[in-house]
């Protein structure tokens, strides 16, 4: 099992910060980059809504995220998480809102959604000065130049 962790102040400038580490990670376990675009996406969309609704853009609070790597074969699974200092959100509801005919149109509140459509599961726990985003996928690994001619 492996664990990777990443504590960004509460800025969307990090962004980018972000990206690269999960562009690090996913090469460091041979991630397909299939996957790791889901997973970047994912992650990202996370870590804005922390940002922006969890901690409220406060720069002097943080979001956690840590990556762990668990199970083996065909049984493996990647799970993020990423915490920020806020009070949660119950994800059926916001997901019922963002699936409403009266948000189609507009270009925010569809992180749920792509968090949702990318991961095996998607879980919100609630705990004392922070929330939890937990995020489930089932990883594919590249497909090696020894594999193919075996």
């Amino acid at each position: 099992m492996s664990h990777y962790r990443l504590s960004l102040s509460s800025s969307l400038d990090h962004c980018c910060q972000l990206r690269e580490s999960i562009a690090l990670f996913a090469r460091l376990e041979g991630y397909s980059d299939l996957f790791v675009s889901g997973l970047a996406l994912t992650v990202h969309e996370a870590f804005v809504n922390a940002v922006r609704h969890g901690n409220r853009t406060n720069p002097d609070t943080v979001v956690a995220i840590t990556l762990e790597i668990g199970g083996s074969g065909e049984k493996s699974f990647v799970e993020a998480r990423i915490r920020d200092c806020g009070d949660g959100f119950d994800p059926e509801e916001v997901f019922a809102a963002a699936c409403s005919v009266e948000r189609l149109n507009l270009s925010t509140g569809r992180g749920l959604l792509l968090m949702h459509h990318f991961t095996e599961y998607l879980r919100v726990e609630r705990m004392d000065g922070g929330c939890v985003v937990v995020l489930r996928y089932i990883p594919c690994r590249s497909i090696s130049s020894d594999s193919l001619t075996s």
